[in-house]
């Protein structure tokens, strides 16, 4: 008897008793390689998603360097939530009405990221693909 679904149930004394075959790693590496994946701790602008290289703490009047966007704000900093009252998870006196500017907050920390490192290669490019054909149609 086939059922659509293999959960357990009252049904389950005919079914076949067939013992559970662990999955194979299937990559680059044959069968059973075990792949390491290394993180690491970034911190990124918050307009444009650039890498901010961190010496010792971020300054008021830092700025990105590639979009020129201020850096100490709320939006950048770690204690930021939209959903918590005055959209910051500390305790602070006064709401900041523009996340988006350079403010004073003595209870700024520097949003920091756990990232992937990749292994740096570009994805190969098919010319002749059905996403590429598409794309053409939009240049100009």
């Amino acid at each position: 008897m086939s059922r659509k679904y293999r959960q357990s149930g009252y049904m389950d004394a005919d079914r076949e008793k067939r013992p559970k075959v662990p999955p194979q790693h299937r990559g680059p590496r044959g069968a059973g390689a075990r792949i390491e994946t290394k993180f690491h701790l970034v911190t990124r602008c918050n307009n444009c998603a650039a890498e901010i290289q961190v010496a010792e703490k971020i300054q008021v009047t830092d700025t990105c360097k590639s979009c020129g966007t201020d850096l100490h704000t709320c939006r950048n900093c770690l204690n930021f939530d939209p959903s918590a009252r005055n959209e910051c998870i500390k305790p602070v006196e006064a709401r900041v009405s523009n996340k988006s500017a350079n403010n004073f907050c003595p209870l700024f920390e520097p949003k920091v990221l756990i990232e992937k490192q990749g292994s740096g290669a570009p994805a190969p490019r098919v010319e002749n693909s059905h996403r590429q054909a598409f794309l053409d149609l939009f240049k100009k």
